[in-house]
């Protein structure tokens, strides 16, 4: 299960130590287009750090592949994005989709557990 709430909002994904939002979008982000979240992340890898610390990474390959690092945690899967979602499926996780909006220029995605994330390309 801890696993499970580590990935779940992946993604998949700030870089050194770019710290969540919380449980609230920027005010100022809006929605990501499908063409725009796949444009955003299509063949790079990114990373985010949840409320607890935990650091993940996601590397979106442009073939859909996905895979999601943690400590101690390793998964792969494949990746699809929806109008202002990412959506996808883990192999050890399952289906998941999440809530995507731009802000800046920056992606964040909003966990399955409410928290809002800030992924932060490493490319």
């Amino acid at each position: 299960m801890k696993h499970f709430l580590l990935i779940a909002a992946l993604l998949p994904i700030a870089v050194a130590a770019q710290v969540g939002t919380g449980g609230a979008f920027p005010a100022s982000a809006v929605p990501a287009t499908a063409q725009a979240l796949s444009t955003h992340l299509s063949g790079r890898t990114f990373s985010a750090v949840y409320a607890d610390g935990t650091r993940v990474q996601s590397k979106f390959g442009a073939d859909g592949s996905l895979a999601a690092t943690a400590p101690g945690f390793y998964d792969t899967g494949n990746w699809r994005v929806e109008e202002g979602k990412l959506c996808g499926a883990l192999r050890k996780i399952g289906e998941f989709c999440n809530e995507a909006r731009f802000d800046a220029g920056v992606l964040y995605l909003r966990r399955m557990n409410g928290e809002v994330i800030r992924y932060e390309s490493e490319q």
